[in-house]
C-alpha cells in the first residue's frame, strides 16, 4: 500500500499537472458562466412542469391555453389595449414607448412570451414528427456521404431497426414531455458537446501525462537499476498501473465535480431530470434526438459520465503499456496523441463501399469525440445500437492484452 501511495504522489504533486488541472477547471467555469445569460429564461420550464406536470397531454395543454388567455387579460390591463398575442404587442411597440413600462411589467411580458413560445411548440409536435421519414433520411445520408455497396446495405439494415424504435417512441409518446426549448437554447449540445467534450479532452491530456510520468519515472531519473533490483523488483510495474488508474479516477472526479457542479448551480434542472432525453423540445438539429432506449435526462447523464470514465481508464491502460516500451513520458504523450488522431481519421481512409468503413469507426477516439451522440439512434453514421458497448468491450480486451504482453516483456528485457 505504501508503494502504491508513493506512486500516486508522483503525479498528484507534479507542478505541471497541478497547474494544468487548475487552468482547465478555471477555463471550464469561464465557458459556463459566459454562456449563462439565458439561465433565468430556463426557469419557466420548471414552472410549467410544476403546474401542468411533466407529460404533455391534451388536458394540460387546454389548461395551459386558459392560463395564457388569462395573462393576456393582464396584458390588456397594463397596456390599455387588447392583443391576441404578446408578439402582437411587442411587434408594434416603438422604442420610445419601452421606458413607460416598469421592470416588473417587462418581467411579465418576457414570461408571457416564453409561455406562448412553449405552448406553440407543444401544439406543433404531432405535425412535426408526422413529417419525419426515417428511411428517406437514411437514403439521404448515404447519398450525402457517398456510401455504397456492403457499407450501404449494413447501414440500411440498422436503420430499419432504428425506424421501428422511432415509431415505438412516437406511439408511446416518450417525446411529449417538457424540456428546455432546443433551437433557442441548445442546452443538450452545450452540456454534452461543449462542456463534456472539454472535460473529456482535458482529462485525457492529464491522464496520459500522469500515466506516462508514473510509468517512466525511474528511467527518466536514472534510478531504474536501483529500483528494479529491490525485493519488489519489476513487479513494481503492477503498482504503477494501479496508481495510474487510481489517479486517473481522482483527476476525472475532480474535473467533473468542479465543472458540472458549476453548470447545475447556474442552470436549474430540478424538474427535468425525469424528462425523456428524446423529448420533442430537445430538438436542435434537422433530425430530433432519439435514443435507442427510453432514457430520462438524469439516466442519460449518468450513462455518459460512466462511459467517459471507462474511456479514460482504457486510455490510461494503453498509455501505461506504451510507456513501458518507450520509457520516455514526452515521447509517450505525443505517440498517444498521434494514435488518437490516426484512429479518429481512420474511417476516412477506408473505401466507402466496404464494411471496413463502418468497422474502423469502432475506436475509442470516435467514441470520445461523439460523446454527445452516445446511445442515440439519430447519430448519423454511428447510429448502430451496439456502438458503445461493442467499442468498449473490444478495446477493454485490447488494453488488457496489450498491458499483459508489455508487462511480460518488461520482466525479461534489459533495463539499462
Amino acid at each position: 500500500m505504501r508503494i502504491f501511495i508513493n506512486e500516486c504522489k508522483k503525479a498528484l504533486t507534479s507542478p505541471i499537472l497541478i497547474t494544468l488541472l487548475i487552468v482547465f477547471s478555471a477555463f471550464n467555469i469561464f465557458i459556463i458562466v459566459s454562456s449563462s445569460d439565458h439561465k433565468e429564461e430556463l426557469k419557466i420550464v420548471n414552472e410549467i412542469i410544476d403546474k401542468y406536470g411533466r407529460e404533455i397531454t391534451d388536458d394540460s395543454l387546454k389548461q395551459f391555453e386558459k392560463d395564457i388567455q388569462s395573462d393576456l387579460l393582464g396584458l390588456t390591463e397594463i397596456t390599455g389595449k387588447q392583443f391576441e398575442s404578446i408578439y402582437d404587442f411587442l411587434d408594434g411597440l416603438r422604442f420610445e414607448e419601452q421606458e413607460q413600462y416598469s421592470d416588473r411589467d417587462w418581467e411579465f411580458f418576457n414570461s408571457l412570451q416564453l409561455k406562448e413560445m412553449y405552448f406553440g411548440m407543444a401544439n406543433s409536435i404531432d405535425a412535426s414528427y408526422a413529417e419525419i421519414d426515417v428511411q428517406d433520411g437514411a437514403r439521404g445520408d448515404l447519398k450525402g456521404y457517398g456510401i455504397s455497396g456492403k457499407a450501404a446495405e449494413t447501414y440500411l439494415r440498422e436503420n430499419e431497426e432504428f425506424a421501428e424504435r422511432f415509431n415505438e417512441m412516437v406511439d408511446n409518446e416518450e417525446h411529449k414531455e417538457w424540456f428546455f426549448a432546443g433551437k433557442p437554447y441548445f442546452m443538450h449540445s452545450f452540456l454534452f458537446k461543449t462542456v463534456f467534450l472539454h472535460i473529456t479532452i482535458e482529462s485525457l491530456l492529464l491522464i496520459v501525462l500522469m500515466t506516462a510520468l508514473i510509468t517512466t519515472y525511474e528511467f527518466e531519473n536514472r534510478t531504474q537499476l536501483l529500483t528494479y533490483s529491490t525485493h519488489r523488483g519489476r513487479k513494481l510495474m503492477k503498482d504503477k498501473l494501479a496508481a495510474s488508474l487510481a489517479v486517473s479516477t481522482v483527476i476525472s472526479l475532480f474535473l467533473f465535480t468542479i465543472t458540472l457542479g458549476t453548470y447545475f448551480f447556474l442552470f436549474d434542472y430540478s424538474h427535468v431530470w425525469k424528462t425523456s432525453i428524446s423529448s420533442a423540445f430537445n430538438w436542435e438539429n434537422p433530425f430530433p434526438y432519439v435514443t435507442w432506449w427510453d432514457l430520462s435526462v438524469g439516466e442519460f447523464l449518468v450513462a455518459v459520465v460512466v462511459l467517459v470514465f471507462i474511456i479514460q481508464l482504457l486510455f490510461s491502460g494503453l498509455t501505461f503499456a506504451l510507456a513501458v516500451i518507450v520509457k520516455n513520458s514526452y515521447t509517450t504523450f505525443f505517440l498517444v496523441a498521434a494514435l488518437f488522431i490516426l484512429a479518429w481519421l481512420l474511417p476516412t481512409f477506408m473505401p466507402k463501399s466496404s464494411n471496413l468503413f463502418i468497422v474502423t469507426s469502432y475506436t475509442l477516439s470516435t467514441l470520445t469525440m461523439a460523446v454527445s451522440q452516445s446511445f442515440m439512434g439519430s447519430s448519423g453514421l454511428i447510429l448502430f445500437k451496439n456502438f458503445e458497448w461493442m467499442t468498449i468491450s473490444c478495446w477493454t480486451i485490447i488494453t488488457i492484452v496489450f498491458c499483459t504482453i508489455t508487462y511480460k516483456r518488461f520482466r525479461k528485457m534489459d533495463i539499462q
